[in-house]
């Protein structure tokens, strides 16, 4: 999900925004005229996006790791036991799937409160619809890694906010590996659509970012963003 002015940018962030949301609409929706059966759908979407966050996500991306780090133990390790590869997680109670295109329908809702008749600042800030003020100076980027299909197969979605910069500097390195030099990025996303290496099937790509301006790289990085490729 891209973020905007009142949508946060990190997962976690997101996680309490999507429930207060989730919270706050059968209150605040039929004011402005959401239905019932848009603001069950909304809870549909909502409750399966907080799961993917909450659950499904960091467990792919453990066992990517978990996969990783036993295929490097067969290859290099030592010992006289046999140790089996480790089993990937198993997810029991996933909520119903809805159909793709979560934020676009979000956004769709919020703009269509927001020029109800009825709509006021009180039903906006319930929401968390409205942005608030803010003159924090934005020492380091800060990203949204997803994964997406893109024109030639899975890509990584590198979405941030650029707060007056001129661009963000963007590395990246795969299976842990060195860090090396991705991009410069002047719009408030970048798709990196590099191919899998040589002989991989799936691969862990780790982001980090620090602000460009004036054709500079400078200040400090942001926190590492992690995706898994290939699967």
């Amino acid at each position: 999900m891209p973020f905007n002015a009142y949508f946060p940018s990190t997962h976690d962030q997101q996680i309490v925004w999507l429930s207060h949301y989730q919270l706050k609409l059968p209150i605040n929706g039929p004011v402005c005229g959401i239905s019932d059966q848009e603001i069950n759908d909304t809870q549909t979407d909502l409750t399966y996006y907080i799961w993917i966050l909450q659950h499904w996500h960091p467990s792919v991306q453990r066992d990517a790791k978990e996969s990783t780090a036993y295929k490097a133990l067969i290859l290099s390790g030592s010992g006289t036991e046999t140790i089996n590869y480790p089993l990937p997680t198993v997810f029991s109670n996933a909520p119903p799937a809805p159909t793709p295109g979560i934020h676009k329908r979000l956004l769709s809702q919020v703009s269509r409160i927001k020029v109800s008749i009825k709509y006021t600042d009180a039903i906006g800030h319930d929401l968390g619809i409205i942005a608030s003020a803010n003159t924090t100076e934005h020492l380091v980027p800060v990203p949204n890694v997803l994964v997406e299909l893109g024109t030639s197969g899975q890509r990584g979605s590198i979405y941030f906010n650029k707060y007056g910069h001129d661009g963000v500097w963007i590395e990246s390195r795969t299976n842990g590996g060195d860090w090396v030099f991705l991009a410069i990025a002047t719009l408030t996303h970048y798709y990196d659509e590099s191919p899998l290496a040589a002989g991989n099937v799936h691969e862990t790509r780790d982001y980090r970012l620090r602000w460009w301006d004036k054709s500079v790289a400078h200040g400090e990085w942001s926190s590492v963003q992690t995706v898994l490729i290939g699967v």
